[in-house]
Protein backbone atom coordinates (compact mmCIF):
# COMPACT_ATOMS: atom_id res chain seq x y z
CA UNK A 1 0.00 0.00 0.00
CA UNK A 2 2.73 2.34 0.07
CA UNK A 3 4.03 2.10 -3.27
CA UNK A 4 4.72 5.02 -5.09
CA UNK A 5 5.22 6.43 -8.40
CA UNK A 6 7.85 7.98 -9.04
CA UNK A 7 8.96 10.90 -12.11
CA UNK A 8 12.29 12.95 -12.62
CA UNK A 9 12.11 16.07 -14.54
CA UNK A 10 15.04 18.57 -14.67
CA UNK A 11 16.64 16.95 -11.82
CA UNK A 12 13.36 16.83 -9.49
CA UNK A 13 11.61 14.18 -8.43
CA UNK A 14 7.52 13.69 -8.59
CA UNK A 15 6.31 11.40 -6.37
CA UNK A 16 2.70 10.54 -6.20
CA UNK A 17 0.71 7.45 -4.74
CA UNK A 18 -0.83 5.04 -7.15
CA UNK A 19 -4.15 5.93 -8.35
CA UNK A 20 -5.08 2.51 -7.10
CA UNK A 21 -4.01 3.03 -3.27
CA UNK A 22 -5.91 6.70 -3.59
CA UNK A 23 -8.56 6.52 -0.85
CA UNK A 24 -12.63 6.59 -1.78
CA UNK A 25 -13.12 10.04 0.12
CA UNK A 26 -11.04 11.69 -1.85
CA UNK A 27 -12.53 10.67 -5.50
CA UNK A 28 -15.81 10.47 -3.86
CA UNK A 29 -15.97 14.29 -2.83
CA UNK A 30 -14.95 14.91 -6.58
CA UNK A 31 -17.43 13.02 -8.33
CA UNK A 32 -19.71 15.71 -9.92
CA UNK A 33 -17.00 17.57 -11.11
CA UNK A 34 -15.86 17.40 -14.48
CA UNK A 35 -12.86 14.87 -16.05
CA UNK A 36 -10.15 17.97 -15.73
CA UNK A 37 -11.00 19.55 -11.95
CA UNK A 38 -11.17 15.80 -10.96
CA UNK A 39 -7.62 15.33 -11.97
CA UNK A 40 -5.98 18.22 -10.37
CA UNK A 41 -8.89 17.61 -7.15
CA UNK A 42 -6.94 14.42 -7.41
CA UNK A 43 -3.60 15.54 -7.34
CA UNK A 44 -3.87 18.50 -5.08
CA UNK A 45 -5.11 16.31 -2.82
CA UNK A 46 -2.07 13.84 -2.71
CA UNK A 47 0.64 15.72 -3.30
CA UNK A 48 3.05 17.40 -1.57
CA UNK A 49 4.51 21.02 -1.92
CA UNK A 50 7.62 19.67 -3.77
CA UNK A 51 6.00 17.73 -5.90
CA UNK A 52 3.15 20.53 -6.76
CA UNK A 53 5.95 23.05 -6.91
CA UNK A 54 8.07 20.60 -10.05
CA UNK A 55 4.34 20.26 -11.27
CA UNK A 56 3.68 23.79 -11.58
CA UNK A 57 7.54 24.54 -13.32
CA UNK A 58 6.10 22.30 -16.19
CA UNK A 59 4.63 22.57 -19.81
CA UNK A 60 1.68 21.43 -20.67
CA UNK A 61 2.83 18.65 -22.99
CA UNK A 62 5.80 17.58 -19.94
CA UNK A 63 2.50 17.93 -17.37
CA UNK A 64 0.43 15.55 -19.80
CA UNK A 65 3.24 13.20 -20.46
CA UNK A 66 3.52 12.55 -16.43
CA UNK A 67 0.21 11.98 -16.16
CA UNK A 68 -0.09 9.76 -18.63
CA UNK A 69 2.63 7.71 -17.28
CA UNK A 70 1.26 8.04 -13.39
CA UNK A 71 -2.29 6.51 -14.75
CA UNK A 72 -0.72 3.85 -16.89
CA UNK A 73 1.83 2.70 -14.02
CA UNK A 74 -1.02 2.86 -11.93
CA UNK A 75 -2.96 0.74 -14.03
CA UNK A 76 -6.09 2.83 -13.88
CA UNK A 77 -6.91 6.34 -15.51
CA UNK A 78 -9.14 8.83 -13.90
CA UNK A 79 -12.95 8.00 -14.69
CA UNK A 80 -12.71 4.74 -14.28
CA UNK A 81 -13.70 3.58 -11.57
CA UNK A 82 -11.31 2.71 -8.42
CA UNK A 83 -13.23 -0.85 -7.80
CA UNK A 84 -12.51 -1.59 -11.85
CA UNK A 85 -10.11 -4.51 -12.71
CA UNK A 86 -7.20 -3.79 -13.54
CA UNK A 87 -6.25 -7.03 -15.87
Amino acid sequence: MNEQFHYQHNGRTVTLPYLRNIKVGVIRKLRNLGPEDQFFGILEAVADEDTLAVIDDMTADEFGAVMEQWQKDSGITVGESVASPTS
